[in-house]
């Protein structure tokens, strides 16, 4: 009985953190759907590709890699100082978790050395990516209900949002230096195993 309420509390003290976990997952499992149905053109660009060794080609696929995860990581921060911001807050993990999906998908097609490509290649630096995306989720929503919470009438916290303004911007800068070493360790183990695993 004990353990039954100790499994309650921890599910509603963290209800808002298993939330956002579960729309990541939800996104896979889409993504994977849905990947079956995609035209040959565009499935043939999802495969996981060795990265050139020259130092244009590293920064190269560091920079392309980073273009999705930096403009959601854009797009949580400007949500956040929304009011209604919560509905797309909401959305971008499922958003992330459809082509993390596809990609799943793509590597899982090819059997063992499917599978082991994604363990070694993917996964790591996905893992990576979404706690931070995860991380900006949340200070989102909090941003989000604190605005909110300024054009409700007779609000007991009415002004003042500098302080939480500039400690909000500041743990976006912070996650977005998590998010660019997620794309160096991403560059790092296809730099490293893409001779080997490359289909």
């Amino acid at each position: 009985m004990k353990r039954t309420n100790s499994w309650f509390r921890f599910f509603v003290q963290n209800r808002r953190l298993l939330l956002l976990l579960i729309l990541p997952l939800i996104g896979c499992v889409c993504g994977m759907v849905l990947y079956g149905s995609l035209p040959e053109e565009w499935a043939a660009l999802l495969p996981l590709r060795p990265v050139e060794g020259t130092l244009a080609g590293v920064l190269s696929d560091w920079l392309s890699t980073r273009f999705q995860p930096i403009c959601l990581l854009v797009l949580l921060w400007i949500a956040g100082l929304s009011a209604c911001g919560a509905p797309l807050i909401v959305c971008v993990p499922v958003f992330w978790g459809l082509g993390l999906g596809l990609y799943q998908a793509c590597c899982l097609q090819d059997g063992p050395g499917g599978w082991l490509r994604m363990a070694l290649m993917l996964l790591p630096a996905a893992v990576l990516e979404l706690v931070a995306l995860l991380m900006a989720c949340s200070e989102a929503l909090r941003m989000t209900l604190l605005v909110a919470v300024q054009l409700l009438p007779r609000s007991a916290r009415c002004g003042g949002l500098w302080p939480d303004f500039r400690l909000y911007s500041l743990r976006f800068l912070l996650l977005l230096a998590l998010l660019l070493g997620a794309g160096a360790l991403d560059v790092l183990l296809r730099l490293v195993c893409g001779g080997m695993l490359s289909p």
